[in-house]
């Protein structure tokens, strides 16, 4: 993909002095004022029935939070995704090895305290073995991994999580990035509208 150009550099840079001081300045308020900065923290999430202050706290504004969230705004610069615009065809594997791309699928760093302990993927199969893990709750729909390239993620700015339903090729939802901003509500009701408008059962 090349090297990034000097504009790009120089938003990573403006994104790495915001990530600084967003850490240092949480980190004060987190040993000055421990209460008010739990309540801001539970009220932030306080639609989320499964959220946990003690499994989140504990890591906020720790070196790795720091890099993990420096990661995701440094992705989110590379956003190729527009609601109604053309869906990147990026490639991905089956948990099975084979590689596919997105289009294929449309016929019709940093974790919380307690959470499933996996590590950073150093080649495919940690990913696909970690991915593994998802069929245990038989989902729904395929499960794929994206390539040790990350094409994926990058080009959908996926990191730490986002929904998204194309339809024909196009981006008919973007959802915002999760945890905070994760809303699978959204994605059904689009998925109802147009099952109702077209009649056919759509892939997201």
């Amino acid at each position: 993909m090349g090297l990034p150009g000097p504009g790009l550099w120089l938003k990573r840079f403006w994104v790495l002095l915001q990530v600084v001081v967003h850490v240092a300045v949480g980190k004060v308020c987190l040993i000055l004022f421990p209460e008010r900065v739990k309540q801001h923290i539970l009220a932030m999430n306080q639609k989320n029935p499964h959220f946990s202050y003690d499994n989140w706290a504990p890591t906020f504004y720790s070196m790795q939070y720091f890099w993990f969230v420096l990661k995701v705004r440094w992705q989110r610069l590379e956003d190729r995704t527009e609601p109604g615009g053309l869906a990147p065809n990026c490639p991905v594997v089956q948990l099975s090895g084979q590689r596919c791309n997105i289009w294929d699928f449309m016929h019709d760093g940093w974790a919380f305290k307690n959470n499933v302990n996996i590590r950073t993927h150093r080649n495919l199969q940690d990913r696909l073995r970690a991915a593994r893990l998802l069929l245990d709750r038989s989902p729904q729909c395929p499960v794929v991994v994206d390539t040790m390239e990350n094409q994926s993620s990058q080009c959908y700015a996926a990191l730490p999580e986002r929904l998204y339903v194309l339809w024909e090729g196009r981006i008919l939802y973007k959802g915002k990035s999760g945890p905070w901003n994760y809303h699978p509500e959204e994605v059904r009701a689009v998925l109802e509208k147009l099952h109702i408008k077209s009649g056919k059962i759509p892939q997201c």
